[in-house]
């Protein structure tokens, strides 16, 4: 998945001070010895890319094998594995559980199209809650807006509302026609969301907390309106605007709906068990979320795909959360159900260009299933 430090998480199948030390938290004692070795996986790509902290966590089904944080977040101050995150790409395949949990239980369809709810919105007779989900539905994406671009750039804190989004998204002309391609696009999420809060008569983060952090346990989880995260939490850092500074409270509703959430890495490793189990669907609607659906559309293959928030690399879920200073990594094996999650923040000389996050949590990955590791894009 390639990506754009402003784009949070972009989908590609075809983010003066000197030098940042790895001060050490020491993690949360493990009986696996492989807790040591995932350690220094972390320890040595964060003195490799020059990154001032990391929190990462690693599971077996349900089993920890290690729950830690290196560096100092925020600089001078060691870092903790409970401290929140920006959560990023991950909570896009929230809004697709629940779109299959209110389809299900009648609140709304998945394929009747959205003028039900958004007469307004263009082409709304054609486009349905199942291609916002799958980037099928062709709708332009309001992040790669060189407008857009300039006035986040200028102000990072400006807080965003739907419509502010959905009017850059729909200033430029379609992509293709509904359904008949993929293009991966945050204008897709936003509209997906408006579409769920009117069906349902709910905020987002009320239907998320009932159909899945509750149920869940992530205590720590909280979809969020406003820069504020509760303590403790995991700085950002970047040097993407040229000079280096802490990012922390710019603001999430840039990426409304497809990012905007707080959580730690343990909340986030509860969460990502459960997708890659369908915990909280049913074995037909599990089987159809996961089904590569979107094979044959663009540049997507059975073998490599975007479905309902998430990437397919054969046995492997993927995603890639990056956002002002946070990148983020989340696998899930589906074979030997292992999950590895990684969220790190950068340093003066990090290359922001790039997500740091994704080569730490490769390398776990192929640590500890070196017959098949995930074939990361």
């Amino acid at each position: 998945m390639s990506k754009s430090r402003l784009a949070g998480a972009v989908l590609a199948l075809a983010l003066a001070l000197g030098g940042c030390t790895t001060t050490e938290s020491p993690p949360e004692p493990a009986e696996d010895p492989a807790a040591a070795r995932i350690t220094e996986i972390v320890r040595d790509g964060m003195d490799e890319l020059d990154l001032s902290a990391a929190v990462y966590g690693v599971w077996r089904g349900g089993e920890q094998v290690a729950l830690g944080a290196l560096g100092e977040s925020p600089l001078g101050v060691p870092a903790t594995a409970d401290m929140r995150v920006r959560v990023g790409q991950p909570m896009e395949p929230m809004l697709s559980t629940v779109l299959w949990r209110l389809d299900g239980d009648g609140v709304l369809s998945m394929d009747e199209p959205i003028a039900r709810w958004l007469p307004e919105f263009p082409r709304a007779d054609t486009i349905t809650p199942r291609m916002l989900a799958n980037s099928t539905s062709g709708i332009a994406d309001y992040v790669t807006d060189p407008e857009f671009l300039k006035i986040f750039g200028e102000n990072p804190i400006r807080e965003w509302t739907a419509p502010q989004l959905i009017e850059r998204a729909t200033a430029r002309p379609p992509l293709f026609d509904p359904g008949t391609s993929f293009a991966y696009a945050h204008s897709d999420l936003v509209v997906l969301g408006e579409v769920l809060q009117r069906a349902s008569g709910k905020p987002l983060g009320e239907l998320i907390s009932g159909h899945l952090t509750a149920p869940l346990g992530m205590h720590h989880s909280d979809v969020v309106r406003t820069p504020q995260m509760d303590e403790p939490f995991l700085h950002g850092y970047t040097n993407e605007r040229k000079f280096f500074e802490d990012s922390t409270f710019w603001n999430p509703t840039a990426f409304l709906h497809s990012g905007n959430m707080n959580s730690t890495v343990a909340d986030l490793g509860r969460w990502v068990r459960a997708l890659g189990t369908g915990e909280r669907l049913t074995p037909d609607q599990f089987q159809q979320m996961m089904a590569p659906s979107t094979a044959g559309l663009g540049p997507l293959t059975a073998d490599r795909y975007f479905a309902f928030g998430v990437v397919h690399l054969t046995d492997w879920l993927f995603m890639n959360p990056s956002y002002g200073g946070y990148d983020g990594v989340a696998f899930y094996d589906t074979k030997s159900a292992t999950t590895v999650i990684v969220y790190t923040t950068l340093g003066p000389t990090s290359d922001s260009a790039k997500n740091n996050a994704v080569g730490i949590g490769t390398k776990i990955a192929q640590y500890l299933v070196p017959d098949r590791a995930p074939a990361v894009p």
